[in-house]
């Protein structure tokens, strides 16, 4: 353990021992410890005794000697030296924040909470939740949950909303739904955002395609290219079916009954992965049917007996939501922009989502004269008073399969199809 007056020049021919470490103690500044390992490590480090209550020594490490010099390492040690005459510990004060960090509910950490005590459990739509939660984890995860003020959020959302202003009214609502179930659970005394307004206008889409549209993107559909086969066959069940996109993309095999039948082949979606947390049963039209079957044939040869459009990501067994959008946005900038025709111009200025896949399914219907109740049975909206939300438990299927071949014929006819 040599005691020496350090200089830089001496750092600087330092070379490592053959073994183990050795540690040189600086004669000018006592305490100040520079330890050099076999391997070439070097790093500064104090050791003192504390004044009160201090029975052995303590040892505070500065960095590495590549991050601090000399002058940098006599200058804490300094201070370390200034702490303990006054009183101080400086390493029992740093073990004690790292311990109370421990049990600091970070953002990140409630965001965790909400997902798997609440989200998950609960909702059917908890990947959105998951996915909209990604952006304030990143920005706002270190932050102390409890410390984060409504001005916090506000500049966070107000940053978003310069590029996604859609997205920062999705994000701020996420993020009340979060302090709202904290609250509730008494993690939190409040909700900084409670009744804030939105931070970006928008307007409800009423956008529905247009038959001519329909045979544009139909097309573009049956030549994937930049989409995996999977998508663009979940886009033509979502159109042709009117199911919302997240219970598209997540459709998982035994949920298929009686495929081989053309009376009785239906997709029984479980309560857990619908909006209103009840089961919808939906039978299934040819052109659907033939769909389905193509899926299931890929799966079987790829011996996967899970999903039924399978997503390229390893660990997901079904599609993400967002691949559908995310291919929708493909097919449009990929369209030949030489083409001056009504639909293509459009398609290019009014950009579809998949939900307007489902609007279109809904309006087409009504055109075709379907009855409202049997359109809201094949959506699975939940009726509004309590005879139809718990006397009523007829499931309409007679009537749902009506709907849904009379929508499939009105489609082929647009395609130039025969079903």
């Amino acid at each position: 353990m040599p005691v020496l007056n350090l200089t830089a020049q001496f750092i600087k021919g330092l070379q490592p021992p053959a073994t183990g470490r050795v540690e040189y103690w600086d004669s000018g500044t006592p305490g100040l410890c520079l330890r050099v390992t076999a391997a070439g490590a070097a790093s500064w480090s104090f050791r003192y005794r504390p004044r009160q209550g201090g029975k052995r020594n303590e040892r505070v490490t500065f960095g590495s000697l590549d991050a601090l010099t000399l002058a940098d390492a006599r200058d804490r040690a300094a201070k370390v030296r200034a702490e303990v005459i006054d009183g101080g510990n400086p390493q029992h004060t740093r073990r004690k924040q790292r311990d109370e960090a421990k049990h600091v509910l970070t953002f990140d950490m409630l965001a965790h909470r909400y997902l798997e005590e609440h989200a998950k459990p609960n909702k059917a739509s908890w990947k959105d939740d998951e996915q909209r939660l990604g952006r304030p984890r990143k920005a706002l995860g270190h932050r102390d949950a409890t410390s984060l003020t409504r001005r916090d959020i506000i500049t966070f959302l107000d940053a978003l909303k310069r590029t996604a202003p859609v997205q920062a009214n999705r994000t701020q609502t996420i993020i009340c739904t979060m302090f709202n179930w904290a609250v509730e659970e008494e993690l939190l005394d409040n909700n900084p955002v409670a009744g804030l307004k939105k931070r970006a206008k928008e307007t409800a889409s009423a956008r529905t395609l247009t038959d001519a549209e329909i045979r544009v993107l139909w097309a573009e559909l049956a030549r994937p290219r930049e989409m995996t086969v999977d998508v663009a066959e979940a886009l033509k069940a979502l159109l042709l079916t009117g199911q919302r996109p997240g219970e598209v993309a997540g459709a998982v095999q035994r949920e298929l009954v009686n495929l081989d039948d053309a009376a009785g082949a239906r997709w029984e979606i479980p309560a857990e992965r619908m909006k209103a947390r009840r089961p919808h049963v939906l039978p299934l039209a040819p052109m659907t049917r033939i769909v389905l079957e193509d899926a299931l044939a890929r799966r079987r040869a790829e011996a996967d007996r899970v999903g039924v459009f399978a997503s390229r990501f390893a660990g997901r067994n079904t599609l993400a939501r967002h691949s559908l959008s995310q291919a929708l946005r493909r097919i449009v900038r990929r369209l030949d922009p030489e083409d001056d025709s009504d639909a293509v111009r459009s398609l290019r200025e009014h950009p579809p989502t998949p939900h307007d896949f489902r609007r279109t399914a809904a309006t087409g219907m009504a055109a075709l004269g379907i009855p409202r109740e049997d359109r809201k049975a094949v959506l699975a909206h939940v009726p509004g008073d309590i005879h139809g939300s718990v006397y009523d438990r007829y499931e309409r299927l007679r009537e749902k399969r009506v709907a849904l071949e009379t929508w499939e014929r009105h489609v082929a006819r647009v395609l130039g199809m025969t079903t």
